[in-house]
């Protein structure tokens, strides 16, 4: 059975989405777009007039708008109906920390976590969710390293209320950039050690991939746009080098990648590639999460995967049994299935209660009048047993003991007696038919069937006549021997009266 699953980013410049159908045999897109929100704001002309648009800090409630308006675009163009949704907040909206624990125990750890948090955020815990993963790391037999994110529950509530006003219920809940490394990381083949640089117009996301797991994580800006500082292409790597001191100083180990994966729809991005090489002293390859993994799935031909990759990533998360950091958690899991169609599940069991009640009614209905229906049957039977036997006082199956008088009727219309051969009397009249020849002039006066013997009497022209009949019979098979008992001339009529004995 096929199954339709929703992949969203959403970030505060555009919204991308595909939609997979992920069927037994394969998984194909079957729909996707992407919409940019930042040519969607309603902003104001003498906002502009000292800056562009691309330089212009973004208010929040311009960024919602935005991400409504680029929603309904979506939601137009996709049909979502029935479909699974995987989302993912924006990452520039997430706190990220690494932390070190001396035990291993899941529960533990999550029960600890907020306490160990909240000296290093700038929010209140009750105010937040949080997420870990624990990272698998040498040397660490003794502690456990865990990379944590949280995000307020203010604004996690608001960017739920927006999609559940398209009747979009998401699953489950990351933050962009995760989903697309997690599929680096699984399903591609990569070196051990690798960066992964989500980058957008203004904010870029760093993730440390090692032996197949999210490391480290870290969101910064690139001073996009702006030409007193540093350009965008060095500023990036300039936080990448930052990045990558602080990892060994976490991890106590000399952490060197060998490789730098990109994707985002930051600008000029083959140049910036070939400027990251040059600065970073490392291989930079652009991502397509699709021709890059090991997934057999045929792209469309508009298909661009710097702007698909994160959307793409969210929908496979789910066809692969991929885990992810996710903030469904608490007041905002996503509602369970019997919960969240309660009233649904109860009005189909009532409907099916009475349906089920209608079929065992009718049953009930037709199995009694089926039984009616078999008594009158067999009174029927019994009251013409009755009729044509009355001599038979004790009934007790009356099918059964009509077939034995029928059966005993049938051997009365054989020959009378006790005979082995059970000869019946119409056999005898053909053979006596067939055999005579039609050209003797002979009329048959008498016949007596006996139980061993034929006694046949009658007339005929000459005493040859009489030989030629008496020949004849002797060749049925029924007829073991014939005799001429008598023949004698009948001068009134002048013919030859004889009598024949056949035995059987």
């Amino acid at each position: 059975m096929s199954r339709k699953i929703l992949g969203l980013d959403i970030r505060s410049d555009a919204v991308s989405a595909v939609l997979l159908r992920s069927g037994i045999r394969e998984i194909h897109i079957e729909a996707y777009a992407y919409v940019p929100t930042l040519d969607q704001k309603k902003l104001d002309q003498k906002d502009l007039d000292q800056k562009s648009l691309d330089q212009k800090e973004l208010d929040q409630k311009d960024i919602e708008s935005g991400i409504v308006s680029a929603l309904e675009t979506i939601t137009k163009k996709i049909d979502t109906t029935g479909s699974i949704c995987i989302a993912s907040f924006p990452a520039d909206r997430i706190s990220y920390r690494n932390i070190q624990v001396p035990f291993k125990e899941q529960k533990k750890i999550r029960r600890i976590l907020p306490f160990e948090l909240e000296a290093t955020l700038p929010f209140q815990v009750e105010d937040i969710v949080i997420d870990f993963s624990a990272v698998k790391l040498p040397d660490n037999k003794d502690r456990t390293d865990i990379v944590a994110v949280a995000v307020e529950k203010s604004g996690l509530k608001s960017y739920l209320k927006t999609l559940a006003s398209f009747n979009i219920e998401p699953e489950i809940v990351s933050f962009g950039g995760c989903p697309a490394a997690l599929c680096l990381a699984k399903l591609a083949d990569i070196p051990e050690h690798a960066l992964f640089v989500d980058i957008d117009k203004e904010k870029s996301v760093l993730f440390a991939l090692v032996s197949g797991q999210i490391a480290l994580v870290r969101s910064f800006s690139i001073n996009f746009g702006n030409p007193s500082a540093l350009s965008e292409t060095k500023s990036l790597c300039v936080n990448i080098e930052r990045t990558l001191c602080a990892f060994e100083e976490i991890f106590g180990f000399d952490f060197q990648p060998n490789e730098v994966l990109i994707t985002g729809c930051g600008p000029d991005s083959s140049i910036r590639k070939d400027d990251m090489a040059k600065m970073l002293g490392l291989p930079v390859k652009q991502v397509d999460l699709v021709s890059d993994t090991s997934l057999m799935i045929k792209t469309p031909v508009t298909w661009k995967p710097e702007q698909m990759n994160n959307a793409f990533s969210l929908a496979i998360l789910k066809t692969e049994g991929i885990d992810v950091l996710s903030f469904r958690k608490g007041q905002f899991a996503a509602k369970k299935y019997i919960a969240e169609h309660k009233k649904s599940l109860i009005k189909t069991g009532i409907f099916t209660g009475l349906v089920l009640i209608l079929i065992f009614f009718n049953i009930f209905v037709d199995s009694y009048s089926m039984e009616k229906k078999a008594a009158g049957l067999n009174q029927q039977i019994t009251d013409l047993f009755k009729t044509t036997f009355p001599d038979v006082k004790k009934i007790v199956d009356p099918l059964h003991q009509m077939q034995v008088k029928i059966k005993d009727m049938q051997k009365g219309s054989l020959l009378p007696g006790e005979t082995e051969t059970n000869i019946l009397v119409i056999d005898i009249l053909n053979d006596i038919s067939n055999l005579i020849s039609k050209k003797i002039d002979v009329e048959f006066t008498r016949l007596v069937i006996g139980a061993e013997s034929v006694l046949v009497t009658g007339d005929t022209d000459t005493f040859n006549s009489v030989d030629d009949i008496k020949s004849s019979l002797e060749l049925a098979e029924l007829f073991k021997k014939v005799t001429i008992s008598s023949a004698d001339i009948d001068r009134s009529e002048n013919r030859v009266r004889f009598k024949l004995k056949v035995q059987l």
